[in-house]
């Protein structure tokens, strides 16, 4: 990999460290600023992407590939090992298994001379490529339509591939690009109706696996929070704050797992603030229930252990833990006979207190709890 990769361009962002979905969505972003001068021009989009691309990768054009900067034949019979593991039926000399390593890094290389002649041959400035996803931007669709013409030419003759006739097509910025995921306009991003349909389907079937105990609350947050991770980028926050909202509906806590009254919880979930609590901190929750300490936490999740404090203020204002859990009783009472109003502020109370052993933190979790109660109401 050191070999081939310190020769990949800037803008290939598959399966290389630091590189990744994301920043090429950012990369599209800084692009069609430029292109557009800050939406004052028309800016158009080739969107394409390569026909069947790992079932049409052809043996003989790879190992070629390879040669030009390999000179071990050894490494170069297993190559041809590895590739010959596929074949599309009964096809050989096409194609790579999918599934491991290589098969994204072999894709990397073959598509590399793309990549170049894009960049070197054609001059091509705003050019991203993400596997056999690329988009080119440029304010003439003329100028697009010629250069679509030449990279099915040189992908036909040089790499026998070619370009989804269905799936690569020019399209102008206002009227929203498909890319990565997302539907990118110039001012927001969308997700695509398919991800959100499936999504949908895995969240059900996660329900129905839930409610037989075949699969655990933490598990099914393990799952959703890369979801999570991966909306974010878009302009999705109505729609995050109902998945949480919905997955503290659906996948409620068991017995025993830190719920004070479970009559309160319960009457707590129905209540729409309750979508306040962010995926980070449901996941603190987890650590802290296990018997992990803050310290601990914050080192496993690689977060401050301010950060940690705050998630389980949080959690104590909106009930999803007690405060007895995370302070002893004497510390509650030292802290609350310091609290003289609703109005009150941690440093008055910290100066009131005169105990260095408790801290700004501590205070605060003891103020989450009292916001509790006012905030809500318990059942009748």
């Amino acid at each position: 990999m050191p070999v081939f990769e310190k020769d990949f361009i800037y803008d290939s962002h598959a399966n290389q460290i630091g590189k990744g979905t994301h920043k090429a969505l950012e990369r599209f972003d800084k692009f069609k600023r430029k292109v557009s001068k800050n939406n004052t021009r028309d800016c158009y989009v080739l969107k394409a992407d390569i026909k069947h691309y790992f079932e049409e990768v052809d043996h003989e054009v790879l190992i070629n590939i390879i040669r030009k900067k390999i000179k071990d034949d050894r490494i170069i019979r297993l190559i041809s090992i590895i590739l010959a593991n596929h074949t599309i039926m009964g096809k050989y000399g096409k194609g790579m298994p999918l599934g491991n390593l290589t098969s994204q890094f072999f894709a990397n290389v073959y598509l590399n001379e793309l990549d170049q002649f894009v960049k070197h041959i054609l001059k091509v400035k705003y050019y991203i490529r993400y596997v056999d996803d690329f988009v080119i931007l440029h304010e003439s669709k003329e100028q697009l339509e010629r250069w679509k013409t030449m990279i099915d030419i040189f992908l036909n003759k040089e790499l026998k591939i070619r370009l989804h006739p269905n799936k690569s097509q020019i399209v102008k910025l206002e009227n929203g690009i498909k890319f990565l995921g997302f539907k990118v306009f110039y001012h927001h991003k969308l997700i695509r109706k398919c991800n959100l349909n499936n999504f949908e389907r895995r969240f059900n079937q996660m329900k129905m696996l839930f409610d037989e105990s075949f699969l655990t609350r933490e598990k099914v947050l393990d799952s959703i929070e890369g979801w999570m991770a991966y909306v974010f980028h878009g302009n999705t926050y109505k729609y995050r704050k109902h998945i949480i909202r919905n997955f503290n509906k659906l996948f409620p806590y068991e017995e025993g797992n830190g719920i004070r009254n479970k009559s309160k919880f319960k009457s707590f979930i129905k209540k729409i603030n309750e979508s306040e609590l962010e995926f980070s901190t449901q996941k603190t929750l987890f650590l802290f229930l296990k018997g992990l300490t803050i310290s601990e936490i914050s080192k496993q999740r690689n977060l401050k252990e301010d950060t940690i404090w705050d998630h389980l203020a949080n959690l104590i204002e909106n009930k999803q833990i007690s405060l007895i859990k995370v302070l002893s009783q004497d510390k509650i009472y030292k802290i609350l006979t310091k609290i003289y109003s609703k109005k009150d502020r941690l440093k008055n109370i910290k100066k009131r207190l005169k105990d260095k052993t408790i801290t700004y933190n501590e205070i605060a979790c003891v103020i989450a709890s009292i916001k509790s109660r006012r905030k809500y109401k318990s059942p009748s």
